[in-house]
């Protein structure tokens, strides 16, 4: 079984630096969000990967990805989490639907007993997630590619939905977006959406040679990781369609936190302040 998860995770290995950096967060001193079950897996996911060749897997195992980024992770997965607790708080019984899923954790961290929650992702990404988490009548695993207009035939309709994209549209095509947020607008009608984002000036910065080079020394990500998908300020959803509502945004410099040290001087610079940052919108009427 173990043979079989390596292969796995070689070739979901971009995930794990997410999962790696959450849960060493998760580890350290006063940390920014507690995450047991991300601790448990990259523990487990270790043993798994001993004498893999995958630069991410070396990472892993030699602990070499900064301390920082397991910080911005937690910052971000925190926020996330305000967010579908706040929509909890008005709707107990709601439905929220997790594109991109991952091994992302936060069903763990915030069921309520009541809540539907779908995680959804590309089958290989849902088989290799069901070796870590189990799913549940409220709680189903959907593999299917969110590019696939189908996926929306498998979410019952019992509503109100909360639509979370984190880590997601920025790898995507901007007419693949587009088509994304029609879909989920026509199929799920009046509902809000929390996903993140990046600032299209960064977008065109990571083609260059350089930044990818970096990308591969820094974090060991390789081709096809690549961003895409950028916009130019937080309220560009709203020139798309008159039912895209734009409520409120959130970057990580706005919780003042002391872990992220000097880079919290890059908030008083906006092209640094908004590399990536996350976005609250409205389908259509409240």
């Amino acid at each position: 079984m173990e043979h079989t998860l390596q292969s796995m995770l070689d070739v979901s290995s971009t995930l794990l630096i997410t999962l790696f950096a959450r849960a060493k967060e998760s580890g350290s001193k006063a940390p920014i969000i507690q995450d047991k079950k991300a601790e448990a897996m990259i523990d487990r996911i270790k043993q798994a990967i001993v004498g893999s060749a995958n630069p991410i897997h070396q990472k892993i195992l030699k602990d070499q990805y900064p301390a920082k980024l397991g910080v911005t992770m937690a910052l971000r997965s925190r926020r996330f989490d305000q967010y579908v607790q706040a929509y909890l708080n008005k709707y107990p019984q709601g439905t929220v639907i997790n594109l991109g899923c991952g091994l992302d954790t936060r069903f763990e961290r915030l069921d309520n007993g009541q809540v539907y929650w779908y995680d959804l992702d590309f089958p290989e990404v849902i088989e290799l997630r069901r070796h870590f988490m189990t799913e549940n009548p409220r709680h189903p695993f959907l593999g299917i590619s969110i590019l696939d207009p189908s996926w929306v035939d498998l979410i019952k309709k019992q509503g109100p939905f909360l639509i979370l994209a984190e880590g997601l549209l920025m790898y995507l095509k901007e007419d693949e977006v587009k088509a994304l947020f029609a879909l989920m607008y026509s199929a799920f009608g009046p509902s809000e959406i929390v996903c993140e984002v990046t600032h299209r000036y960064w977008v065109e910065k990571m083609r260059h040679p350089y930044m990818q080079w970096k990308l591969k020394r820094q974090l060991g990500m390789t081709g096809g990781a690549i961003f895409q998908f950028g916009i130019p300020d937080s309220r560009y959803f709203e020139s798309w369609s008159p039912n895209y509502i734009f409520l409120d945004e959130w970057t990580y410099f706005d919780d003042k936190e002391k872990k992220l040290g000097w880079f919290n001087w890059f908030a008083a610079i906006q092209i640094l302040r908004k590399v990536q940052w996350t976005v609250h919108y409205q389908f259509g009427e409240k």
